[in-house]
């Protein structure tokens, strides 16, 4: 009976979801996520807060003080159409908060609260532009309603002391502002931590209206009052960070466990919340000595119906993240059934340079994060292709020609796979060989090879990439490999004859 009720759910819930892409084949969770391109940082990280946003067809990165704006090219790799270094930005803390609405982007931090107007960035226009700075007005988590509000607050997790929910003495709040005229900012409510029962960890919309979690649960408010809110559900479930669509999914997280919950718009009778899935920490201690935990920032992919979420390696003397070292993705199409690892449900995909990564965002199909090092990098997602390049190195390749290979996967059966230097194709590889069995996949795994030859190769940088094409057209790039050629002479090595007797 319970895994009757427990299908039910589920088949209401992708019902509720935007788009019937959701359901996963063979009801399995199928969304492996493979690093296909990576933007190197143009300053250091620690130089401003950061955070990634899609406005229109660009996507905005801000790292290190640096507004980067993105277009994806045909190859699905990350071309920059713009860059810009925000002097006028004064937040200098990396972990301050960021917010973005409809062109523009708030960022908080030992500065105050900063506005900028983003509407005309694109190539051939025009810079970031500060609107207003307000001095004093520090906060860690930001978000924007439909409606121009602005919910602020400094999370309890960051708090120099111990909170409790009732407590008057270790207290926070979340400031609410009026932010539609964006030149005039003015503060038109304020809850309080010690009056919800809940400290504060951070803030998020769905249906506009206002969601907070912290020590002592989860709260939802109706702010269309902002200076009287109206309290209108209560979760128990203690939260430090929130993942929102903006409308029916609302996940609450904390080191180990996210519960997703759906939202209702408030009747007379009726529960805002609704828990609907929990998803627990993988089994990835195994081979770590340290603690692992969730990433402290999620997406959900509305589009694909999945929580896509980060694993982190946390440093036992800080215990702040040290490492980000996996994706860990839950389809919420797929039956939570257990006994097997990873989960039916889940997908575990590992993440490549070792940084603390944040902010993932999804947009088509490609994942997006800031690396402390990397800069951002994006990863094929969900139900697109997956492969690799099997590169070694130059010095690996004999002269007078040598064959790469790797292999490549997919929902749809692939056609044909093209090896690109630097823009410049290698030609077409040739699809050959039984499929590889060495790699999890729940799609049948293709092998590919290609003759090539690199001997002139010019010294320095160079990026190999590899696209696929389906048998339905689509043409995608799963992989991408930055390789170091020495120059002529010392791209490859001569193959030696054995001396006969």
């Amino acid at each position: 009976m319970r895994v009757f009720l427990r299908i039910v759910l589920v088949a209401v819930a992708a019902a509720m979801l935007s788009t019937s892409a959701a359901f996963a084949s063979h009801l399995e969770a199928d969304c492996p996520l493979q690093l296909v391109a990576s933007n190197p940082p143009a300053s250091a990280f620690y130089q401003s807060p950061h955070g990634v946003f899609r406005f229109g067809t660009q996507v905005f990165a801000l790292r290190g003080q640096t507004l980067t704006t993105y277009t994806v090219t045909d190859l699905g790799d990350l071309a920059i159409a713009r860059e810009d270094f925000v002097g006028a930005l004064g937040a200098r803390e990396s972990n301050g908060g960021v917010a973005f609405n409809a062109g523009f982007m708030y960022v908080s931090s030992e500065a105050g609260l900063e506005i900028l107007d983003l509407r005309g960035v694109r190539p051939g226009g025009n810079p970031p532009l500060l609107v207003s700075r307000i001095s004093g007005l520090h906060y860690r988590r930001m978000a924007v309603s439909p409606r121009n509000i602005l919910a602020a607050v400094y999370p309890a997790t960051d708090l120099p002391c111990a909170p409790f929910p009732s407590s008057t003495a270790c207290f926070n709040m979340i400031d609410l502002y009026d932010v539609s005229n964006t030149s005039n900012i003015r503060r038109v409510g304020r809850i309080m931590s010690f009056d919800s029962g809940v400290v504060f960890n951070d803030v998020t919309f769905n249906y506009g209206f206002l969601v907070a979690t912290g020590v002592g649960g989860t709260v939802g408010y109706d702010i269309a009052a902002p200076a009287t809110p109206v309290r209108l559900g209560f979760d128990t479930t203690q939260g430090i960070f929130l993942a929102s669509n903006g409308a029916n999914l609302l996940a609450i997280g904390n080191d180990t466990a996210i519960l997703t919950e759906t939202i209702q718009v408030a009747t007379p009778g009726s529960s805002f919340f609704t828990p609907f899935e929990l998803h627990t920490l993988a089994t990835l201690r195994v081979d770590r000595t340290n603690p692992i935990a969730f990433h402290h920032q999620a997406w959900i992919d509305d589009a694909a119906g999945r929580l896509i979420t980060m694993v982190d390696e946390v440093d036992p003397h800080t215990l702040q993240p040290a490492r980000t070292f996996a994706f860990d993705t839950f389809d919420y199409a797929v039956p939570m059934y257990e006994g097997k690892d990873p989960r039916l449900y889940e997908q575990v995909s590992y993440t490549q340079i070792d940084e603390v990564k944040f902010n993932p965002v999804a947009v088509g199909p490609y994942v997006y994060v800031i690396g402390e090092r990397s800069g951002l990098q994006s990863y094929g997602v969900c139900g697109q292709m997956d492969g690799r390049i099997e590169w070694e190195a130059p010095f690996a390749l004999p002269c007078g020609g040598a064959e790469i290979h790797g292999w490549v996967t997919g929902a749809t059966k692939i056609a044909n796979v093209e090896l690109f230097l630097d823009g410049g194709s290698l030609g077409a590889a040739t699809l050959t060989g039984p499929p590889r069995t060495d790699i999890p996949s729940t799609t049948p795994v293709t092998p590919w090879r290609i003759n090539v030859n690199l001997d002139a190769t010019t010294k320095g940088e160079h990026v190999l990439r590899a696209v696929g094409t389906d048998i339905l057209g689509n043409r995608r790039q799963f992989s991408s490999v930055r390789v170091v050629f020495g120059g002529p002479g010392q791209n490859c090595f001569v193959r030696r004859r054995a001396s006969g007797k």
